[in-house]
């Protein structure tokens, strides 16, 4: 396996097992609350980390990824980064009793920015992120094309101008 999918893995994996830690811890009158960040923004999180461990686990495991996927992977590690830096600013802000910011959202900015800078650093030499996204546009525009392209049938049986035999008269189904 490269090493630019095995930490790319690894860091997906970090990020999954973060989500089900404490995010967030709510006291108010005496009465603790863990929430973990399989709630609101998280999930998205949650998504990018699945979605950035499936690319890594996909295609020929000796190579690195290449330029589209790259580019995928390096999208889906900033959003998980910036709804982490969102949802962390949202919580150290609350006016509703004291909350702590638990050791899950550490763990998964951890995993998210692993996510980032491993994907970069053990890039191919050939790979930019212009180049990068260039080439997600060209298949995003091609598989766009392919289905425009392609002829649909209809489904539905051909239509006949007789009408059905249950709506026909006894002497004309007889006359049939």
């Amino acid at each position: 396996m490269s090493k630019q999918r095995k930490f790319v893995l690894i860091s997906a994996a970090v990020g999954f097992i973060s989500m089900f830690l404490p995010w967030i811890t709510v006291s108010l009158f005496g009465f603790n609350q863990n929430v973990n960040g399989m709630h609101d923004k998280g999930i998205l999180v949650f998504l990018c980390f699945v979605a950035s461990g499936v690319i890594a686990w996909l295609g020929d495991q000796t190579k690195n990824l290449e330029k589209t996927m790259w580019s995928v992977t390096l999208l889906t590690g900033a959003i998980a980064l910036l709804v982490i830096i969102w949802f962390y600013s949202q919580a150290t802000n609350s006016i509703m009793g004291s909350s702590l910011v638990g050791i899950g959202v550490y763990i998964a900015a951890i995993a998210a920015i692993g996510i980032l800078g491993s994907a970069y650093k053990f890039r191919s030499p050939t790979d930019n992120i212009k180049d990068g996204f260039n080439s997600m546009k060209k298949d995003i525009e091609s598989k766009i094309a392919k289905a425009g392209s392609e002829t649909t049938t209809s489904t539905f049986p051909p239509v006949s101008s007789e009408p059905p035999h249950e709506m026909l008269s006894d002497d004309e189904n007889a006359r049939q």
